[in-house]
């Protein structure tokens, strides 16, 4: 299983209404967003995913690469 770290991005549930870095939309309470804590960034899930994604996959090829599996 991969490290795990303060800093890095997760999916969360909204604590209040905001709205997404990248595109604006709102982004009720409740609503299903990613976070970036680095930069205190929400982004909606279709702005967050492909970034998520990119950087699950950059960690895998860390962890692998360090020989931490």
């Amino acid at each position: 299983s991969m490290k795990r770290y303060k800093g890095d991005p997760r999916l969360i549930t909204c604590r209040y209404n905001s709205s997404c870095a990248n595109c604006g939309s709102k982004l009720a309470k409740g609503a299903t967003a990613y976070y970036w804590p680095h930069g205190k960034l929400i982004f909606c899930t279709n702005c967050g995913e492909p970034e998520f994604k990119e950087f699950l996959l950059s960690s895998t090829d860390e962890d692998l690469y360090n020989n931490e599996t």
